[in-house]
């Protein structure tokens, strides 16, 4: 039996494989607990009119963006739309 790691490091198996294809076969759909809540993205209620905007940060900067929004739960665009919303 072969022994996997995801990207998080996590170990797996044929085993597990095997059971998440059963599970998935079986129409009742994923019931696990290790996904966690799903984190906001790109909205899409922003509409056709929504443009990308670049903003260039040195590594320090990134990393204290990063870091707030790990710390909220949400992505660093995500924080950065409600930064803006809230001025």
């Amino acid at each position: 039996m072969a022994e996997y790691t995801d990207v998080n490091g996590t170990p797996f198996t044929d085993d597990d494989i095997e059971q998440w294809a059963a599970d998935t076969e079986s129409g009742q759909g994923y019931t696990g607990k290790h996904l966690g809540p799903s984190q906001p993205g790109r909205p899409i209620s922003v509409g056709a009119q929504a443009r990308p905007f670049t903003l260039r940060l040195d590594a320090a900067h990134r990393a204290k963006l990063d870091e707030a929004a790990r710390d909220r739960h949400t992505t660093a665009s995500q924080l950065m739309r409600e930064l803006i919303d809230s001025l």
